[in-house]
């Protein structure tokens, strides 16, 4: 397969495409979930969640109008503006994405500024690495906005290294969550609270988990020889993964209230997420 194939450079981001709809379907899902079960919420993080959800909404157009564009409208064209250029989608999709992993990699770093009571170390880290990635990010759109090529999306690294410090921001977060909130550190409100606690440990640590995967993928395929074309499916996946990740954590507080009006008891979890005034 010559490297300019049509197969090699869409294939895997039509592969993406349809799995990342899939993930949209659940966040959407999630989303309904999380305006029925938390009216009470307060609005400065209901309009936070709403932004990134519409944000996410964006992005799943992105995807399907491109390789509309490029599969569909553009088939068999011999236009300058088909033959040449992609389309102004494939921008706003990577301008998207770099926001909804910003924004969702800053509510973490709020979350384990709570949890570690305000370690200003390990969240300056986070929020180090956040805006790096951030910055990758938007150099690659701007690359992309002013040639509007493959060759600027696929053979420039900078999204490579936005991925790696993606990857490298999940794993302090995903590290510092499962540290902190271990069975075995004592003085921690997980030993007043542990059977509450237990359930949303293990989400942070999973979602975490599948984000970190996903863009250590992305970064990984960049070595691999044709790799970069493929690293359009995991590409496509990423603000979906992290739009489900934030989804996922505020909504199992649900199950650890239930939990708590069953058993009659009182806790306070310092750690579910609150936007204070």
């Amino acid at each position: 397969m010559v490297a300019n194939s049509a197969e090699l450079l869409w294939g895997p981001g039509v592969i993406g495409l349809v799995i990342a709809t899939v993930f949209y379907g659940a966040a959407f899902g999630q989303y309904i979930f999380y305006l029925r079960s938390f009216p009470q919420d307060p609005k400065k993080l209901k309009l936070f969640i709403m932004i990134v959800f519409c944000l996410g909404t964006i992005h799943q157009y992105t995807l399907t109008a491109v390789y509309w564009s490029i599969l569909i409208s553009c088939r068999r064209s011999t236009s300058i503006v088909c033959t040449t250029e992609l389309p102004w989608q494939l921008l706003l999709g990577i301008y998207a994405t770099a926001w909804i992993v910003f924004v969702v990699q800053c509510f973490y770093a709020h979350r384990v500024w709570i949890i570690t009571e305000h370690n200003r170390f390990i969240t300056g880290i986070i929020c180090m690495l956040a805006t790096i990635s951030f910055s990758f990010g938007m150099i690659t759109s701007g690359l992309m906005f002013h040639t509007r090529s493959a060759e600027a999306l696929f053979r420039i690294k900078w999204s490579q290294f936005a991925a790696f410090a993606d990857a490298l921001c999940d794993i302090v977060i995903t590290g510092t969550v499962w540290w902190f909130l271990r069975p075995a550190r004592t003085g921690n409100v997980r030993s007043k609270s542990r059977n509450y606690l237990k359930p949303l440990t293990q989400i942070f640590v999973n979602m975490g988990l599948l984000s970190c995967f996903v863009a250590v993928t992305m970064a990984a395929l960049y070595e691999v020889p044709n790799g970069q074309f493929y690293s359009a499916a995991p590409g496509a996946l990423l603000a979906h993964t992290y739009l489900n990740s934030m989804m996922a954590v505020l909504n199992a507080r649900k199950s650890i209230r239930e939990r708590q009006r069953d058993s009659h008891s009182v806790v306070e979890l310092p750690t579910i997420p609150t936007i204070h005034s």
